[in-house]
């Protein structure tokens, strides 16, 4: 982090580094918390935590610029917690450790909390230099996005004043977005029944890892690899060997793409040959069918000590049964943007809980449409439910609808070609920005979200670019002073 002190955006780079140093997956946001408000104190800044954890903070106007348009800058505490499984990291405990490889800043095989952490910095940074000139600036840091977006929905009316809205949790330096994804959430507990193992039987665990995952909207369009219904066609399609599940698990977020899932398997040692033939050849059908999207797909098969039991074969075919037909991926396209994907779903988690005797499932719909988010939601459901378990919508949230007549789009447009001499691109993105709860509330909001390169969030493979930081903090700044 010391070699990004002579960018432009090195007071975002020191404060960056800080907020690495300090544990906060979602729902556990607290210590950066009580880092920033001790921090306020120190600056003489008014900061104050309302009824749902988000923290306000608030700065009177530069000399000169007290009747300008009151602004608020905004950005999300929470990172979403991803590593690779031969890792050792406790988020609840350990650092971020950023390393720079060239133009690029990552973690050490964690996902790096750029998202939206570079955003919390530039928020940061804008309060703490006096240098920098803006009008009346509220700085609104919100809880617990990346899972439930708790804090802009906890947001209360009137807690706020300013009249524009600059959200810093785009992912794509060059990109003005205007409009973003709403989600909806489905989540299962499918219960199971289970019948004893034969002692003459072996277990196999089959594992399949080395996917890239990624971000459930931002990284969906690159069609990787989902790991929990690769594994569920696979086990599906096994042939010519009896054989039982005795566990099937796989991905950790519903907003992140599963990455590795695991079986175990209950069958005739004399099938050990059958099944590494089997896989070996899956793997290299695999690897064909997602030479586009993946680099490491690896399957593996290992005896495993034999368990008491093993679920039911109508358990076994209703869990498989429903892994493969639900839709995961891209549903549609936008008709209006370009390349813009409308409506999609990711099967995120399948955790196995065999005290009680259930699987845990959380799939995330998103769309930009309403109407097809819940169509999409609905099929989703049936494929559930019209199977006897608990199946549910949940954290529904909608989306932010693009406003052709938006005055910060326009003048952050003016601004962006002046310092960079082209024009930047108009998007949606289809992740949910906490924009599209916030005009619930404050509807008179004029919102506009903007941000440095991220690639591949809510993964370990996490990266941000550096130089697009720089020009990401310059036009935050022309920004601020520009507006009337």
């Amino acid at each position: 982090m010391q070699s990004l002190q002579s960018t432009l955006a090195a007071d975002v780079w020191s404060y960056f580094a800080i907020i690495c140093s300090i544990p906060h997956p979602s729902k556990h946001e607290e210590k950066l918390k009580a880092w920033i408000s001790a921090w306020a104190v120190d600056k003489n800044i008014d900061c104050r935590e309302d009824e749902v954890g988000n923290l306000i903070l608030r700065k009177p106007a530069s000399t000169g610029f007290e009747n300008r348009t009151p602004v608020i800058l905004q950005a999300h505490l929470d990172m979403v917690p991803q590593k690779n499984t031969h890792i050792e990291h406790d988020f609840l405990v350990d650092p971020i450790k950023p390393i720079r490889k060239g133009e690029w800043l990552h973690a050490d095989n964690t996902t790096l909390g750029a998202d939206n952490g570079v955003g919390l910095a530039s928020c940061l940074a804008v309060l703490a230099d006096n240098s920098i000139q803006h009008g009346p600036l509220e700085v609104l840091l919100t809880v617990d996005e990346e899972t439930t977006m708790a804090g802009a929905e906890g947001l209360q009316k009137g807690t706020l004043q300013g009249k524009i809205l600059l959200n810093t949790d785009s992912e794509q330096e060059g990109e003005l977005y205007v409009g973003c994804a709403g989600a909806i959430n489905i989540n299962v507990s499918f219960d199971y029944t289970t019948a004893p193992c034969k002692a003459e039987s072996q277990a196999f665990e089959i594992s399949l890892d080395g996917l890239k995952g990624g971000h459930s909207g931002c990284d969906i369009h690159l069609q990787r690899a989902n790991a929990i219904l690769v594994l569920g066609e696979l086990l599906n399609n096994i042939e010519g060997i009896s054989w039982d599940l005795a566990t099937l698990q796989g991905g950790s977020l519903c907003n992140a793409i599963a990455r590795d899932a695991k079986a175990i398997i209950v069958c005739s040692e004399n099938d050990e040959v059958a099944l590494k033939t089997y896989l070996e050849n899956k793997e290299k059908e695999l690897t064909t069918q997602f030479k586009h999207s993946e680099s490491g797909i690896a399957l593996s098969l290992k005896k495993v000590a034999l368990p008491d039991v093993a679920l039911s074969s109508i358990s076994k075919k209703n869990i498989l049964d429903a892994i493969v037909q639900c839709l995961d991926g891209i549903y549609s396209m936008d008709k209006n943007f370009a390349d813009v994907i409308q409506s999609s779903s990711n099967f995120g988690v399948l955790n196995q809980h065999h005290s009680k005797q259930f699987f845990e499932i959380e799939v995330l719909i998103r769309s930009q449409v309403e109407t097809e988010k819940q169509i999409l939601a609905e099929i989703i459901y049936q494929n559930f439910k019209k199977r006897g378990v608990d199946a549910r919508k949940e954290q529904d949230y909608p989306g932010w609808m693009p406003n052709i007549d938006s005055a910060i789009y326009r003048l952050m447009e003016a601004q962006y070609i002046a310092l960079f001499d082209k024009k930047p691109e108009t998007m949606i993105i289809h992740a949910g920005l906490e924009c599209g709860l916030f005009i619930e509330n404050y509807p008179q909001l004029d919102m506009i979200s903007f941000g440095p390169t991220i690639n591949f969030p809510h993964s370990p493979d996490e990266k941000v670019n550096i130089a697009s930081v720089d020009k990401y903090w310059q036009l935050l700044l022309a920004t601020l002073k520009a507006i009337k």
